[in-house]
């Protein structure tokens, strides 16, 4: 198999490498049909998956997507049958899946695990059949040097996790060792008036209304870029509507464009935080430089300047901030010259030392230039927002081409900054001239909203504007229109624009405008829970994404066929696709092939093929062929406790069910409310609703580093044969339990299953044959399934079951 869909054990970096040995991968290619106008992008995304193998297929991939942009649609098609999705409560829509692969229906699954990350599950494609998913994604265009600039990620790059990070089995990345022959093509409709040629630092793409990408270079390893330069905006304000059907509420895009007013330069402390951990070494770390020397060169000798690199830790170029003169400049480029990339990505630490105030006539402006790959993104935001002087701004240059936005995206926002992404042999003039330009100061600051038609805005902390750069807006309307008013202060007075609003009906307007009206508050909500706001603000969180019927942390995608498309009864095969490692990162710097300390340590990323790996096992026998002992007995009803006599003869077997009861077997003691993880420990309390758990990656025990070895049983003893396996879906009425099976083996599970729980006791239950996977020898790589009727819900959570044969799953 190319990647177990069940988890491997995690180091501190998210990499792994994954052989993909010239054979066929699910991931057929992607197609990005884009639609732009007026600083807005619809996208519809479309990936095509097909399955090569004679059992049903269930795929996971993690789906970059913009970090700005909001999920608003979601669609499969397979065969002439097209499916549409829809919004449901995490808990709800993983349960939806569930209970479909388990019926034998095709479905699809889409959450976010961080505004630009999202893990996507495909699962029950038939046998030689394609299914082609569709994601619509709304997003914001960002203002570059005169024009608009549309960006589209492609590809997952490992990232640092270190201590801090709750789900880094999830955030993982499968990394392949070896080429991936899928490649992206694009049709981008631009409608604005433009003024010069489109260009690409990406992809070689065609000039024109309609920009085409389809070619050799077009492989999913960076970001596909698309500039188009337009008319220099009008000051002013300019404003698009949208409104659902049934919606109370009308919502606006606003465009604020602010007048030339000459100003005063002000002092600026420029404090640069550059991040120089392993996965920057290389490419990313040398454009990093060149940015940084740009931004050098560009400053005032009545300006100071600090410089800091951080890996495992921080360290500054100086013991404090000091004058721009020609002798420090030239001192502070030769210092960034000889900077070199190893370590962790420690960068909290760093933000702190920052942000600490020095003159208090001056604008403290924090540079933070990384390729962001982290897991622990909340804690950086956090700091930032909780710790950001009056009059501080901090803004982010995300360098290369797998740049995590999900940090530099969040973190301008906390900053009140902003967000450049520079990808590698771009010129980074461009990026230097707009971080000093933002660096000045701005033409507007102590900007409001207001007016009869106003309900609601987003951000709700407003920008600074400065000149010839648009800020973006999102508000809620008066359907019934009424007028806004759009205040703030110059260095000459007030500045204020009214605009007349007129009624909205329901259905009309442009429903893009709707959905980042709604990704908008969502980031206001999230950001305030990262900096320490209460746990309540989640069902905020939800209520949002169910309300604009968009894809967030705590609600997600699903769609489902009505029908069933392949036998459910039959062994299925699960893959995790894996990507192709980022443009300019190099196996090496994140640690996935020897060449680097562990990223953490002394040198780049952990990946599990890589350094500070454990050694790999030696090679285990393949497992005997398993088969029933006995004849299985008259099955009870559905969950009943086996009699005291037969508990005693199942015992009575010895060897390693045995061992096994005794491991699981705690002292008496009063049931617990909380759940347990797969090793029997105490595990937070889920998310998920109160009738019904669905296994994610996260819930199984960890596989064993090198994922060919779950082709081999865990452990061989007198009594049987130990595996792993997990909980794929339990409600008060069924349990499923998922269990990847050694090549060959022949699958006989029997009629009973001795379940242990994890207060101790045990039950027996009578395994439903008929939702069951077939018995019969199966071929390796497969996952089987036990399916349990129950009259009554289970006192506790499962954590192992005893086959007729005395073959123990650990769940």
């Amino acid at each position: 198999m190319f990647a177990t869909a069940m988890p491997v054990e995690t180091a501190p970096a998210g990499g792994r490498l994954v052989a993909v040995d010239g054979r066929p991968l699910p991931l057929r290619g992607a197609y990005l049909a884009a639609d732009a106008c007026a600083g807005r992008c619809r996208v519809v995304l479309t990936q095509r998956f097909a399955n090569p193998y004679a059992e049903p297929l269930e795929v996971t991939y993690q789906v970059p997507l913009p970090a700005d942009g909001a999920v608003s649609g979601y669609a499969f098609t397979i065969g002439e049958r097209k499916v549409e999705g829809r919004v449901e409560r995490l808990a709800d829509a993983r349960a939806t899946f569930a209970e479909a692969i388990l019926s034998g229906r095709t479905a699809a699954l889409l959450e976010q695990d961080r505004a630009s990350l999202f893990t996507q599950k495909v699962g029950n494609i038939p046998p030689g059949e394609e299914v082609i998913v569709e994601l619509t994604v709304d997003q914001p265009l960002a203002w570059r040097d005169g024009g608009w600039e549309w960006r589209f990620p492609t590809v997952v790059a490992p990232r640092y996790l270190g201590d801090a990070t709750p789900d880094a089995a999830r955030v993982a990345v499968p990394v392949a060792d070896g080429e991936i022959t899928a490649r992206v093509g694009l049709c981008l409709s631009i409608r604005d008036a433009r003024t010069g040629a489109v260009r690409s630092p990406s992809h070689a793409v065609t000039d024109g209304d309609t920009v085409v990408l389809d070619g050799p270079d077009a492989r999913l390893d960076r970001d596909v870029v698309v500039r188009w330069p337009v008319a220099a905006p009008v000051p002013g304000v300019v404003l698009d509507r949208g409104r659902r059907a049934g919606d109370a509420l009308a919502y606006g895009a606003l465009t604020v464009v602010p007048p030339t007013v000459a100003q005063t330069p002000v002092p600026r402390d420029l404090i640069v935080l550059l991040d120089t951990s392993g996965s920057m070494g290389g490419t990313p770390l040398a454009q990093a430089k060149l940015v940084v020397s740009a931004l050098i060169e560009g400053l005032e000798v009545t300006d100071r300047l600090e410089l800091m690199e951080f890996s495992n830790q921080a360290r500054s170029w100086s013991r404090g901030a000091v004058a721009a003169t020609p002798g420090h400049k030239a001192d502070a480029l030769r210092w960034v010259a000889n900077l070199r990339a190893s370590g962790g990505t420690e960068m909290r630490t760093g933000i702190l030392a920052a942000l600490q105030p020095l003159r208090a006539e001056a604008q403290r402006q924090v540079i933070l230039l990384t390729d962001g790959l982290i897991g622990f993104e909340q804690e950086v935001v956090a700091a930032i927002r909780d710790t950001l002087p009056s009059g501080a701004r901090v803004h982010t240059v995300g360098i290369g081409s797998g740049v995590n936005r999900a940090l530099t995206g969040p973190a301008a926002r906390a900053g009140a900054g902003l967000e450049i992404i520079v990808a590698p042999g771009e010129d980074p003039a461009p990026a230097a001239a707009a971080l000093l330009a933002r660096t000045t100061s701005p033409q507007v600051v102590d900007l409001t909203l207001g007016g009869s038609a106003l309900r609601g805005q987003a951000p709700r902390r407003l920008p600074d504007l400065f000149a010839g750069s648009p800020a973006r807006l999102a508000v809620a309307l008066d359907p019934h229109g009424g007028e806004l008013i759009v205040r703030g202060r110059t260095a000459h007075g007030t500045w204020e624009q009214r605009i007349g609003v007129p009624p909205t009906p329901g259905g009309t307007g442009q429903p893009a405008v709707v959905a980042l009206f709604g990704r908008e508050e969502v980031e206001d909500l999230e950001l305030h829970r990262a900096a320490g706001g209460p746990t309540s603000l989640d069902a905020d969180i939800e209520a949002r994404g169910l309300a604009f019927g968009i894809a967030t942390r705590l609600t997600a995608f699903v769609a489902v066929t009505t029908e069933a498309t392949v036998d459910a009864t039959a062994p299925t095969r699960q893959e995790q696709m894996p990507h192709l490692l980022a443009q300019g990162l190099s196996a090496e710097g994140v640690g996935l092939r020897a060449g680097s300390a562990p990223f953490g340590s002394a040198g780049g990323m952990v990946g599990m093929a890589g350094p500070g790996a454990p050694p790999p096992a030696p090679a285990r026998p393949r497992a005997p062929v398993m088969r029933s002992q006995e004849a299985a007995p008259p099955p009870p009803p559905a969950s009943a406790p086996a009699a005291p006599e037969e508990m005693a003869k199942r015992r009575s077997r010895g060897g390693l069910f045995e061992k096994l009861s005794e491991v699981f077997r705690p002292a008496p003691a009063a049931p617990k409310s909380e759940t347990f993880d797969g090793a029997g420990r105490a595990a937070p309390p889920r998310k998920e609703s109160a009738d019904a758990f669905v296994a994610d990656e996260d819930d199984a025990v960890a596989a064993p580093a090198d994922a060919e070895a779950w082709d081999a049983p865990l452990e061989a003893s007198e009594g049987g044969l130990r595996w792993r396996g997990r909980v794929m879906l339990r409600r008060p009425d069924l349990l499923v339990i998922e269990i990847p099976l050694p090549g060959g083996v022949d699958w006989q599970p029997g009629a009973w299953v001795t379940v242990t729980l994890a207060d101790g006791r045990e039950v027996e239950l009578a395994v439903d044959t008929v939702r069951s996977t077939t018995s019969g020898v199966q071929a390796g790589g497969t996952t089987a399934r036990l399916v349990f009727r129950l009259s009554a819900p289970l006192p506790a959570d499962p954590v192992a079951l005893v086959l007729a044969d005395d073959t123990v799953i650990d769940l």
